[in-house]
């Protein structure tokens, strides 16, 4: 079940919702509130998210750049956005290098100082709630993405996967030069990209789809001139692949999908059966940048990289639109397209649970079977 939202934060506050009886905020590690959960969101129960729609918050707060406030539930759960960072419109992006070494959200990112000279810094999140990237600005240096967080047992798969796969089939990523010890830990240093993430488009990011499917089809191409050689084991479910596989397999068999036990049953066996190309593997639009300028755009996190079955990266790149826009705009093979609409129904129902027996959903049922002949 969703935890809820984050639906924005600015200098004065938080504002989302989420079905908690109440949430609890923090600001850079410390409590700042307990909030509940009561104002009425009628978007939240229009989409069947709640019953009577009393699932909103707002939290007063004030805030100054470089801030990190996150949101979890009374059990601890957080929320969709959380964590977030506040940042003023006149940094545009950037803190300065003595923020670092006084916050300490960014005690990683002052061990830089030592191996990397740099005046700012652009901090910026992932799933580990905590800090796991920088970008930054060294003098006299074209700017540089830092990576912390990645597990040691990934740094040297990623290192050749850069140098074997992405850079000689000319993949549009940034490049990766090299790793960083520090302490127990490792960083990767990339090639900075001057770009926005296709979810910040709004209207219109799916122009960009033609470009980015160009991408994985020289992808794919590299795979199969690889496909013998030794590759990664995935890590069974982290990745996002089997995680969604595994969730919707415990949902079927532990009786809270009684209504579509049978088609989820034979939707697994059925996308597990595809062809496997080698893929990003978790090919979300934050994931995508573009830069609106040169027209060029650039794939970054390759952590989840694999042999998926055809369609899971499309399916997940275009996740939230209609099931019949997301298969329309896919094309490809047969069996490209029922990957798509098997993986798009997946992702759905995860996200909201009246999808099976929406109208959306039971067309998209009908679609799959049709797919598969």
């Amino acid at each position: 079940m969703l935890s809820g939202f984050i639906d924005r934060v600015w200098d004065a506050g938080v504002v989302g919702w989420s079905p908690a009886p109440e949430v609890r905020v923090s600001v850079n590690g410390s409590p700042s509130a307990n909030v509940p959960c009561s104002n009425t969101r009628l978007d939240v129960q229009a989409a069947g998210l709640s019953d009577d729609g009393r699932v909103g918050f707002h939290a007063a707060l004030q805030l100054t750049s470089g801030d990190i406030v996150r949101v979890t539930t009374d059990r601890g759960k957080p929320l969709r956005h959380s964590p977030w960072l506040y940042m003023a419109p006149e940094t545009q992006g950037w803190l300065p290098a003595s923020l670092a070494a006084d916050h300490p959200e960014y005690s990683a990112i002052a061990e830089l100082a030592g191996p990397l000279a740099f005046e700012r810094f652009r901090p910026l999140f992932g799933k580990l709630e905590q800090v796991v990237a920088a970008v930054v600005d060294a003098p006299g240096v074209s700017p540089k993405v830092v990576r912390f967080g990645v597990p040691f047992r990934e740094v040297a798969s990623l290192q050749r996967f850069h140098g074997q796969v992405l850079q000689p089939a000319q993949i549009a990523c940034p490049a990766l030069y090299h790793e960083l010890a520090l302490g127990t830990r490792r960083v990767q240093v990339f090639d900075y990209f001057p770009g926005i993430s296709l979810d910040r488009f709004g209207l219109g990011w799916e122009a960009w789809l033609p470009a980015v499917m160009d991408e994985l089809a020289r992808l794919q191409v590299a795979g199969q001139r690889l496909r013998g050689a030794p590759g990664r084991r995935l890590g069974g479910i982290r990745a996002v692949m089997y995680r969604l596989q595994w969730r919707t397999l415990g949902d079927a068999l532990g009786g809270r999908a009684a209504g579509e036990r049978g088609f989820l049953l034979w939707l697994l066996v059925v996308l597990n059966r595809l062809p496997r190309v080698l893929s990003h593997g978790d090919l979300h639009r934050k994931n995508v940048l573009v830069d609106r300028e040169s027209g060029t755009l650039a794939l970054i996190d390759w952590d989840r990289w694999g042999y998926l079955p055809t369609g899971f990266d499309m399916a997940r790149l275009m996740h939230g639109l209609p099931g019949e826009d997301a298969e329309r705009l896919a094309g490809g093979s047969r069996l490209h397209r029922l990957g798509v609409a098997g993986f798009t129904y997946l992702l759905k129902r995860q996200d909201s649970p009246g999808f099976a027996v929406s109208a959306e959903g039971q067309a998209l049922r009908r679609r799959c079977r049709e797919l598969a002949g």
